[in-house]
């Protein structure tokens, strides 16, 4: 293992694939350096392991595999190169056609070929797998049986689950759930591997494939949210400074029961610090999501309640294992970013749920009816239950003893000037940028052809929407379009590519790989009226993020930012998937994003 490939496999271990990702893609080494091969290997299983098919095998398609010969990379590659070819064979509707054939016989060929490499039990079972699911029981029992010949006397947790699915296939299923129980035990907080074997026994897919699967848990995820400590000032005690002992004592021992977990919050006084305090003691991984930066935050959410929570906000930031700000600029009094935290906190707790094979729990601290407040705990839980989330709740009326209080009453607004303009506050909006690769190079003539053909496109999809934006701009082959939510935005940039895929760019002057590049961006702006066109517009940093991720988008792809992606899984939207592709810099100096390319679930 070369050193730059050390950080990297340890991220995968832990299951943090985009970590793993961002590593490898950082890694300085030459294309022809001997360290090469292995960092591409690893941005490939990367990919892979968050179901990013397409991009793992750009990776793989970097490496020269005949001088790898019968090295462990070697039989590395030719096993990644047979679980590709396994999840083309998976996602394939009909497994008993063409298609599937083929990725079912390249899926036992590359499994095979690194069988013969390297002689090891992992690329064999997978074999053994692939020829039972593609209809060759005596194949699969005779390859299930090489593999267990192959296991080593002492092993680690993927020699157990080889002999486990080794097992399974040839009907042994006592024995194989001892192997099982073993791998997880062993695996650790590996639960990217413990992931991988979950989703074999899935794909498998028979009674006792499912049955086994108990015996492989996955960490559990949780997005959290939690009231704060009353404010000195209320009026009605809801959660008093007095409590606070027994609502650490109750997240410690719903975490404990919880076992290996994974966290994702914000971190105001109250039950959020306490929930990452309980997950940090426990060893668990935090992920902490701030609505703008910690400054301003300490001042709305922390300060209130006492030094002592600032140094503990403090310690919790520096303890975790991320920290997401998820707007740059002031607080400015919009409750709306909020919000915007909260769905991010939501969203990135499904995505890694979905990277792990497993359900998020969200875990509240709450006072039953309370006020649903913009961004609010009692929102954010409602909007949960409705994606049929689940949900575990530590009752504050029960902790103190009593019944719910009733709701405070929401502060009076401050007192504005008869004479002085209202206060314009952000509001949270999916922005869209798009335009056509190499437009600039098209011969004068074809412009009026293609303005007719892009812009009656554009308007032909529009008008066959149900949710129209708000804001539609265009200039040349540039559209700047803003929609409600990031449904309607992803709606529209899926039926604008490919109805773009289809034009003859030859005939307008343009390459023949000409195509749309299509960028997604998610986050607060002001709305305001443009005096020049007589029409709605907006304005903001986001609109600015959003045009500066445009420019870096692979023609005919549609990038979408982790905010956008995570909006979208927070909105209960499950028509579209959204594939990581790793951290990359925007354009003109605009800083990194991590970015996802999106698609229509139905693509799988």
């Amino acid at each position: 293992m070369s050193e730059l490939a050390t950080p990297v496999r340890a991220a995968l271990n832990a299951g943090l694939n985009v970590q793993a990702l961002d590593l490898a893609r950082g890694a300085d080494v030459e294309a022809n350096a001997p360290q090469a091969a292995e960092i591409a290997y690893l941005g490939a299983l990367a990919c892979a392991r968050m179901d990013a098919i397409d991009e793992a095998e750009k990776w793989l398609a970097r490496i020269d595999r005949d001088p790898l010969r019968d090295s462990p990379l070697g039989v590395e590659v030719w096993s990644l190169a047979g679980k590709i070819a396994k999840e083309r064979f998976a996602t394939t509707r009909d497994r008993s056609g063409a298609a599937a054939r083929a990725h079912a016989r390249a899926a036992i060929d590359a499994y095979g070929r690194a069988f013969s490499l390297g002689g090891a039990a992992y690329p064999a079972v997978n074999a053994a797998t692939m020829a039972m699911l593609a209809g060759d029981l005596a194949t699969a029992q005779s390859l299930a049986r090489k593999a267990l010949s192959a296991l080593p006397p002492s092993r680690d947790h993927w020699d157990h689950a080889s002999a486990g699915e080794a097992l399974l296939l040839l009907d042994r299923t006592d024995e194989a759930r001892t192997h099982y129980a073993a791998a997880h035990q062993a695996a650790g907080t590996r639960f990217g591997d413990v992931a991988s074997m979950r989703r074999q026994l899935l794909l498998i897919g028979t009674p006792a494939a499912l049955a086994l699967a108990e015996a492989l848990p996955a960490p559990q995820v949780i997005a959290f949210s939690g009231h704060m400590i009353d404010r000195p000032d209320r009026a009605v005690p809801r959660f008093p400074a007095a409590l606070e002992a027994r609502v650490a004592a109750a997240l410690r021992d719903r975490i404990a029961a919880l076992g290996p977990s994974i966290g994702y919050a914000q971190a105001a006084c109250g039950g959020d610090l306490l929930f990452l305090e309980a997950m940090q003691e426990a060893g668990a991984q935090t992920q902490i999501v701030l609505p703008f930066p910690a400054a301003h935050y300490l001042d709305t959410s922390v300060r209130f309640a006492g030094e002592a929570w600032v140094r503990r906000f403090e310690n919790a930031v520096a303890r975790a294992t991320r920290v997401v700000v998820a707007t740059d600029e002031a607080f400015l009094g919009d409750d709306v970013l909020f919000e915007h935290a909260s769905n991010l906190v939501q969203g990135m707790a499904f995505l890694r749920a979905r990277e792990l094979s497993t359900q998020p729990l969200m875990l509240t601290v709450r006072e039953p009816g309370a006020v649903a407040l913009v961004g609010g705990t009692a929102a954010t839980t409602r909007n949960w239950a409705r994606r049929s989330g689940l949900i575990d709740i530590i009752d504050l009326a029960a902790l103190r003893g009593d019944g719910p209080r009733a709701p405070a009453a929401p502060a009076t607004p401050a007192a504005v000037d008869a004479g002085a303009a209202p206060p314009r506050s952000r509001c949270l909006k999916s922005l869209l940028f798009a335009d056509i690769s190499g437009f600039s190079r098209m011969p004068e003539q074809y412009a009026p052809n293609f303005a007719e053909m892009f812009l009656g496109t554009c308007k032909r999809i529009l008008d066959s929407l149900a949710q129209k934006p708000s804001v539609a701009r265009t200039l040349g082959d540039g559209l700047f379009l803003v929609f409600d939510r990031p449904s309607h935005a992803a709606t529209f940039a899926i039926l604008l590519q490919r109805a773009l895929a289809q034009v003859d760019w030859a005939a307008l002057g343009l390459a023949p790989e000409t195509g749309a590049r299509i960028g997604l961006h998610t986050g607060p702006i002001f709305e305001i009226h443009d005096p020049v066109t007589d029409k709605p517009t907006c304005y903001g940093t986001h609109v600015n993020r959003t045009a500066r991720l445009e420019p870096i988008v692979q023609p005919r792809n549609i990038f979408v930012t982790e905010e956008f992606a995570a909006s979208l899984v927070a909105e209960n939207e499950r028509r579209f998937h959204c594939d990581y592709i790793g951290t990359m810099a925007l354009a003109k100096h605009f800083g990194d994003a991590r970015l996802y390319r999106l698609r229509w679930s139905m693509d799988d």
